[in-house]
């Protein structure tokens, strides 16, 4: 059941890095966007390692493993008891994982494609926002 909400993340966040990588070969982007999107990517790379493998938030008596898909679960009775985890399937825990990884470096790139969208934009209109011809 949880592949339901893991899968379409994944897919949707694996598009949008794929998307934004033709955005910039099909615009003829210069080197400096290149790098950028390299930089970009590698930096999301370690975000989604953090999303993945290192980042714990505790909503009410629960502690969840990963971001934007929880990897672990634990719950407490009270917050003087110690917390018991619950173990999730494994094909959860691998597809929460890599969603993981592809949800931290498309949140990365969304700034690249931001600026890409308004440098490919600019200047489409006049002042009245009329198209120039």
């Amino acid at each position: 059941m949880g592949l339901l909400i893991i899968l379409p993340l994944a897919a949707l966040a694996a598009w949008s890095i794929l998307a934004i990588f033709r955005w910039l070969r099909r615009g003829q982007f210069g080197g400096r966007w290149w790098r950028a999107f390299i930089l970009l990517a590698c930096a999301g790379l370690g975000l989604g390692v953090w999303f993945a493998f290192f980042l714990e938030y505790t909503v009410a008596n629960k502690r969840l493993d990963g971001f934007p898909i929880p990897v672990a679960i634990a719950n407490r009775e009270k917050p003087a008891d110690p917390w018991v985890k619950s173990v999730l399937p494994g094909p959860i825990r691998f597809g929460g994982t890599v969603t993981n990884l592809l949800c931290g470096v498309a949140l990365a790139l969304a700034p690249l494609a931001a600026a890409a969208f308004f440098k490919e934009n600019r200047g489409q209109r006049d002042a009245q926002g009329r198209p120039r011809v």
